[in-house]
């Protein structure tokens, strides 16, 4: 995998093979939608929000389209929900262990980002 910003970082193997057999960058479930940024657009997006400032520990790779960012943790790949307007870690919540628990849940109802 390609270095992330300025610390190497590996993405899950789930996550990568999604996201490059994704053909639209939105997912629909009855608890909402959520779109996924593209792969090479992460730097660039993660760059805007400024996450390596305000949740160092985590990459951006999408959000519920109401101001909540999805997020991995660059620690343990678990996905968590922090919004983007006041970001700070203390915010985050857990949503996932994995990225195909993830979708899972969410494709499935049973959870909701906010």
């Amino acid at each position: 995998m390609p270095d992330f910003m300025n610390t190497m970082f590996e993405f899950s193997e789930d996550y990568v093979s999604f996201i490059k057999n994704l053909q639209a960058n939105e997912i629909n479930s009855e608890n909402g939608y959520i779109e996924l940024f593209p792969l090479d657009e992460l730097k660039e997006i993660n760059n805007d929000y400024e996450t390596e400032k305000f949740v160092p520990n985590y990459i951006a790779i999408g959000t519920n389209g109401g101001g909540v960012g999805i997020f991995i943790n660059r620690e343990n790949n678990s996905i968590y929900s922090i919004p983007f307007i006041g970001m700070q870690e203390s915010d985050a919540i857990l949503l996932a262990k994995s990225f195909s628990e993830f979708l899972y849940k969410f494709e499935n109802g049973e959870l909701e980002i906010y």
